[in-house]
């Protein structure tokens, strides 16, 4: 892994025009603007990251972090706007009922068990999901998912400056 100085990276994952598809980008561009606003000059690094779908130029990032935390919208029983937070663990997510949004095509579990098997896999990965309304085609977060956002990203500001406070 990463080895001069802890290194983090925060990936937004949706597909921007399927409606509730597009909150991880959309919390992730948030918290890099208050990242570099005024968490940059903490000990530890963070990286941002957006990516409509997930691909195998996922496994060469994974290799250059310690901390991974992918955000991305999810689908179960919680109500729209549901935070999920949990490690990752490759039988975690089929036992929870929790899906990835169908607009990804090659998953964020395959490619963690991926890493994984090859040896790409970050000390620590966190993932964050939001329980969306909606894939339908279009721009814009439904209310539910949009009342939403600023819950995950105080939670990540929060875990950040603890991360940063340790390191």
């Amino acid at each position: 892994m990463h080895t001069v100085t802890p290194y983090t990276l925060i990936l937004g994952i949706g597909n921007e025009w399927a409606s509730d598809d597009g909150v991880g980008p959309e919390v992730v561009r948030r918290v890099q603007k208050w990242w570099e606003a005024h968490g940059s000059k903490a000990s530890s690094e963070v990286g941002f990251r957006i990516m409509a779908r997930p691909d195998l130029s996922l496994l060469d990032l994974m290799a250059e972090t310690d901390h991974l935390i992918i955000v991305d919208a999810v689908v179960s029983d919680a109500i729209p706007g549901a935070l999920h937070r949990q490690p990752w663990k490759a039988e975690a997510l089929a036992s929870r009922g929790v899906e990835r949004a169908s607009s990804h095509g090659f998953g964020v579990g395959e490619l963690l068990q991926m890493a994984a098997s090859l040896g790409k896999l970050p000390d620590e990965v966190e993932l964050w999901g939001i329980e969306i309304a909606s894939t339908e085609p279009g721009q814009g977060l439904s209310p539910q998912v949009t009342a939403a956002i600023p819950d995950i990203i105080n939670k990540l500001k929060t875990d950040l400056l603890n991360q940063s406070a340790q390191g």
